[in-house]
């Protein structure tokens, strides 16, 4: 089965109210964290679900790690978004 290459960075365009009149459009790039914190199987699970839905490549997350304020297992993955 092959895949599809699924950049790891979306695109948006920012609202008219964000933008003032006649200004040039600047690109905006910015580093959005999304986080999991569960149980490790649970974790994988979830990264394996959004891996087939095309969210995100499951090497894209984090290795496994401990939550500072919990203490309990935790991945991170990083998305940049353009606007």
């Amino acid at each position: 089965m092959s895949e599809e290459f699924i950049p790891n960075a979306e695109i948006y365009t920012a609202p008219p109210s964000a933008k003032p009149p006649g200004a040039e459009p600047v690109e905006t790039r910015e580093p959005i964290l999304i986080t999991i914190i569960g149980s490790a199987v649970g974790i994988d699970l979830v990264v394996k679900i959004l891996h087939r839905l095309g969210f995100a490549e499951a090497r894209a997350w984090s290795k496994p790690q401990n939550d500072p304020k919990s203490g309990r297992p935790m991945r991170v993955l990083t998305k940049w978004l353009r606007y």
